[in-house]
């Protein structure tokens, strides 16, 4: 076990799911960023949600019918370290009893090939025209 691995990641609080059929889709504010995951990528999200290692994800994985080291757990980890979605934390990990919603495949995450021009925030953006 690295150090690295020890480490307790969470979710983003810059990152915002919607729970879609078969994953989520997910939107970085800071970004502008959508992502797609599938339902096994949505049940991993998840575990960052309260916080956990890297370590514990892959033993949850396991539990749920990925292979020993199954590089495709291992992808879809350095996808949410690489793009920042997911954050060091200073907090104990959090024991979430996450359930998979769906049979386990593997794991997949999609960035939108554009990012999102912009977002508004507020209804009373001046930039907004006015309905006439």
């Amino acid at each position: 076990m690295s150090q690295k691995d020890a480490e307790v990641l969470v979710l983003r609080p810059a990152i915002v799911a919607t729970v879609i059929e078969d994953g989520a889709v997910l939107l970085n504010l800071d970004t502008n960023d959508f992502y797609e995951v599938n339902s096994s990528g949505w049940t991993i999200l998840q575990l960052f949600e309260g916080g956990v290692t890297l370590d514990e994800v892959k033993e949850r994985c396991r539990q749920w019918g990925a292979a020993a080291d199954d590089a495709a757990v291992a992808t879809f980890i350095d996808v949410l370290v690489k793009d920042v979605l997911v954050a060091r934390s200073e907090w104990p990990a959090a024991t979430a009893d996450i359930t998979p919603q769906a049979v386990w495949s593997t794991p997949t995450i999609q960035k939108a090939p554009e990012a999102l021009q912009r977002i508004v925030r507020s209804p009373f953006d001046p930039t907004l025209p006015l309905a006439e």
